[in-house]
């Protein structure tokens, strides 16, 4: 059952909100599965992996199954939204949400455990990759955006000055810049997104108020009614109006008000009074 509060919106925000959704979910079929093979290089290729092997296998585990998760997820996302409506994008999110926690949890143990090494800059590259690459195909719902940026950026800054020391508070004033950047590019992106959907659903109702009638029209001889497709006779007016945005006014032609209303008829001047009630 789709949510309740989707029936006090509007028409045109319940389509935005279904069309970003149904992008965000598109977007983010190939995405999860960056996440294992970046902890190949960031948790196995690092000391952690001698030192604590269980728990750099447990990290590379659930990072795949996390990842098989959200593709078989992104896949299916449609038919789920359209069954449960925005629940679908909160299922989405939590999914998100615990894989990128655990990849920058796991990339800021290699940074507070490795300190100022190649092991560690590695890791910090990675995660910002990471945030690069989620700002680019999650920009489409600002809120999913903002909790996976939390998500990749934060564990990152809380370990960069225990990891690098003074260096350390350098990196982590690139690291809030690099966030501002992100959260301004992804409501750039949204709003862009935003503007071309509203585009979109201008062309489609401008298409549906364009009817024309075409092909070859059934009228009757003597009193000019039309026949439908159905069969059933009606007069023009109604025949046009139900087809067009055409609307009638009424007025009285000069050889109708010549015929049926004699006595108010003003002939023209070239045509005699006379000869005009013969």
């Amino acid at each position: 059952m789709t949510d309740i509060q989707d029936d006090r919106l509007s028409e045109r925000e319940r389509i935005y909100r279904r069309m970003s959704a149904v992008e965000l979910g598109h977007r983010s079929v190939h995405g999860p599965a960056v996440y294992p093979v970046i902890a190949l290089f960031t948790v196995l290729g690092t000391p952690l992996r001698t030192e604590y092997p269980g728990a750099s296998a447990l990290v590379l585990a659930l990072l795949t199954v996390l990842a098989v998760a959200r593709i078989l997820f992104g896949r299916g996302f449609e038919a789920r939204y359209d069954q449960v409506g925005e629940r679908a994008t909160r299922e989405f999110t939590v999914l998100l949400l615990i894989q990128c926690s655990v990849f920058s949890l796991s990339a800021a143990a290699v940074i507070m455990h490795d300190g100022a090494a190649t092991h560690s800059l590695i890791a910090l590259l990675f995660d910002a990759s990471a945030a690069a690459a989620g700002t680019s195909s999650l920009a489409t719902r600002p809120t999913v955006h903002r909790i996976f940026l939390a998500a990749v950026m934060v564990p990152l800054a809380l370990a960069l000055i225990p990891g690098f020391g003074q260096a350390g508070v350098v990196l982590l004033l690139g690291t809030l810049v690099l966030a501002a950047f992100y959260l301004r590019e992804g409501r750039l992106v949204s709003a862009a997104y935003r503007r071309l959907v509203i585009a979109q659903l201008d062309l489609v109702d401008a298409a549906q108020q364009i009817k024309t009638l075409h092909g070859i029209v059934p009228i009757c001889a003597h009193c000019k009614n039309v026949r439908d497709d159905t069969g059933f006779w009606e007069d023009v007016e109604s025949y046009v109006q139900s087809r067009t945005e055409a609307e009638f006014s009424h007025a009285v032609c000069p050889v109708c008000a010549e015929k049926y209303f004699p006595e108010l008829h003003e002939p023209s001047p070239e045509r005699p009074r006379e000869s005009a009630r013969e």
